[in-house]
């Protein structure tokens, strides 16, 4: 009975995964089931094409972030996915410490900068996503620019958007990038008392923008011409609203998060020969280059960000990457995003 539960199971996810990401493309029996957070905007289809060619078959299953990780977690006593990818480093130390991944060195691993291969092994990085700061040089002169997030709720001259809630990552990196300033053992959750007076400061003079109104529109049209964005998003955000966003590069740096890919751990029985192939074609410098030319992404391996568009490229030398202690962010983030929910939001 209990195999037949099992079974079924697969079966229901499987079923489920396809209708979430509408297409499956049949190939031979190198079959994979992929969880991942970084499929929208044509990424699924784009490379359930591109996989086949190589004889892959892919299912997946596509939900934010969170949801991937949570369900991961769920399914710990009896693993559904072959791959997982997309999450940040925070995460995938998560599944790390539950071992719910397997090791394997893909044949890219060796290029990639030391620095950003965190994962002992067990995941490694794909593209860079960077959180910052944006303004829109129609409304705000150069010399009223804030330098950083903390000076943005003393300015005073322009209004400035701040998160209507902290559910998605770029929202919470938004408030990551003042915490991670002030960082104190003594302090509550490891923050001095500094950084959460900055924290709700930055929250309650920053415009919340209400559900009837667009915040791209808003930045547009100089209502709020200062906000925060993903750097992936940029391009396509300024195509659609007629806009140029100049970016703002703090001393510190900005928030700067990986998408990593891993194998999911199923046991010791399992073959894990076409997943491990599926690492090494999808990771390589080759296919991370049309991925970054399709999607705007800024790809880890440098042999790779050749294939970066010209505003991406521009947005990559403008910005320089925060110095992030992911574990420590592992360790505090829900704790620290339940304070600001409960104490410092408006």
């Amino acid at each position: 009975m209990k195999k037949l539960k099992w079974l079924l199971s697969v079966v229901v996810l499987i079923f489920v995964g396809a209708i979430l990401t509408g297409n499956s493309v049949q190939a031979n029996d190198k079959e994979l089931l992929i969880y991942s957070n970084s499929l929208s905007e044509g990424r699924s289809d784009w490379l359930a094409e591109k996989a086949a060619e190589q004889g892959f078959s892919l299912t997946f299953v596509d939900a934010g972030g969170g949801d991937v990780y949570n369900r991961l977690l769920a399914e710990a006593a009896s693993p559904q996915a072959d791959i997982v990818f997309g999450l940040d480093e925070a995460m995938f130390l998560g599944l790390a410490n539950e071992d719910l991944l397997t090791e394997y060195e893909p044949q890219w691993s060796t290029e990639l900068p030391e620095n950003t291969n965190i994962g002992s092994g067990l995941f490694h990085p794909l593209v860079e996503q960077r959180i910052f700061m944006i303004y829109n040089p129609e409304f705000v002169e150069e010399a009223d620019v804030p330098q950083n997030w903390q000076e943005l709720s003393d300015n005073g001259k322009h209004e400035y958007r701040v998160p209507t809630d902290l559910g998605g990552g770029t929202n919470q990196k938004a408030v990551l990038s003042i915490l991670l300033q002030y960082i104190d053992e003594s302090g509550d959750l490891g923050i001095a008392q500094e950084g959460w007076d900055q924290v709700e400061a930055y929250l309650h003079n920053g415009y919340m923008t209400p559900e009837s109104e667009d915040y791209h529109i808003n930045f547009a049209e100089g209502k709020v011409p200062l906000s925060f964005f993903y750097s992936s998003g940029i391009p396509a955000a300024e195509e659609e609203y007629g806009y140029t966003a100049e970016s703002i590069n703090p001393e510190q740096g900005v928030i700067t998060m990986r998408e990593q890919i891993g194998i999911v751990n199923k046991g010791d029985d399992q073959d894990y020969t076409t997943a491990q192939q599926f690492l090494d074609w999808f990771g390589s410098a080759d296919v991370q280059g049309e991925w970054a030319a399709e999607f705007g992404t800024i790809p880890v391996l440098e042999d790779a960000q050749s294939s970066m568009s010209e505003r991406m490229t521009e947005l990559f030398e403008s910005t320089d990457a925060m110095d992030v202690d992911w574990d420590f962010v592992r360790e505090n983030l829900d704790l620290w995003i339940e304070k600001i929910e409960l104490e410092l939001m408006p």
